[in-house]
């Protein structure tokens, strides 16, 4: 508790409790914590600091401390509007057919999931997106966080009409019974606040779901036709990579909400490019969106920001999906090979 309030906080364990029996020292500080507005960052930073305890997971979903599991935080003050969308029509210089980049990213929003655990109602827990027939990509620190006797739902099509203002409901998917395919964890360095601390290369905070169904064989809605597709999955050139300065888009649901589109640029290449580190606006419930080149190609993992809770975020980050391919091969069947 001394390290991590120390470490995350910058607070001094001694200053927030006087010496008494350990469990009415921590009481004391829960108590000062509260009455000083920053209960529910102690909390996430202990779930953090222990992801693996089911108590503290129960906590976190039960209490309704979040709706969405702990994460390094991921919200950053947005560009203007106006120079957002000029850097996207800008695209180094190439021009965009208008027709095209509208059926992709329309067929991307297909293939992009809320992630659920089961409850009345189901509770947002991240995003992530369909890399096969019925596999799910999101982040590790999503899933690990889930309780053991909870159900992982993956919910498609979770968007608002042109008005912003009816929700559809949505297609959901439960996963399999043995649903978790395979996964690597985040790094400590992730959420270090030493920015000179280096991620592991095989620390790639990446988690591959099985889904009870082939919904990205499955047409949207109705019955397949021309006019009505399958929905498909987001195919991988492990080929492809991003430069500071590169635009990039994120479809993902930000505290859970219908579906969004964030547009920034890379930034930083961090840890000779083991970590991209860029300014797209994300919220809490963002991690384990996927990450966009301008031609609308999966390049990366979105999965966390700047994780110094006391200060405006400086940056969001991204893991390269190359790296990911890298660690897999071998490892697992193919998918990225497989055209959607």
């Amino acid at each position: 508790m001394a390290m991590m309030l120390g470490l995350r906080f910058d607070r001094n364990y001694a200053a927030l409790a006087a010496p008494a029996p350990l469990d009415v020292e921590y009481w004391n500080i829960i108590v000062q914590v509260n009455a000083e507005g920053w209960l529910d960052a102690l909390a996430r930073a202990a779930h953090e600091t222990v992801p693996g305890n089911p108590d503290l997971a129960r906590l976190i979903l039960d209490g309704g401390l979040t709706s969405v599991p702990p994460a390094p935080k991921a919200t950053i003050l947005p560009r203007a509007n106006d120079q957002a969308l000029q850097r996207l029509v800008r695209l180094n210089n190439d021009f965009i057919n208008i027709a095209q980049f509208r059926e992709r990213l329309s067929a991307l929003e297909g293939q992009t999931c809320r992630i659920e655990v089961d409850g009345s109602p189901p509770v947002a827990w991240g995003t992530g997106f369909l890399v096969g027939p019925d596999l799910v990509m999101t982040n590790h620190h999503v899933v690990q966080t889930i309780p053991g006797d909870r159900i992982v739902t993956c919910r498609f099509d979770y968007l608002t009409d042109a008005a912003g203002i009816t929700v559809r409901a949505g297609t959901v998917v439960p996963s399999a019974p043995d649903w978790l395919v395979n996964s690597r964890p985040a790094d400590p360095a992730d959420v270090s606040l030493n920015d000179t601390d280096i991620p592991a290369p095989d620390n790639l905070d990446f988690a591959l779901i099985r889904l009870s169904r082939p919904v990205g064989n499955e047409p949207r809605q109705g019955v397949e036709g021309p006019d009505n597709p399958p929905r498909g999955w987001m195919g991988i050139d492990p080929a492809l990579t991003a430069k500071p300065d590169d635009d990039l888009l994120i479809l993902q649901h930000p505290k859970g909400s219908p579906l969004k589109l964030g547009i920034g640029r890379l930034t930083t290449l961090h840890g000779d490019g083991l970590r991209w580190r860029h300014d797209v606006m994300t919220e809490d419930g963002s991690s384990g969106s996927p990450v966009l080149n301008g031609q609308l190609d999966l390049i990366g993992l979105h999965h966390g920001g700047d994780p110094n809770e006391f200060r405006t975020a400086r940056f969001n980050q991204a893991v390269p999906m190359a790296r990911i391919v890298a660690w897999l091969q071998d490892k697992i069947d193919p998918f990225w090979t497989k055209t959607p």
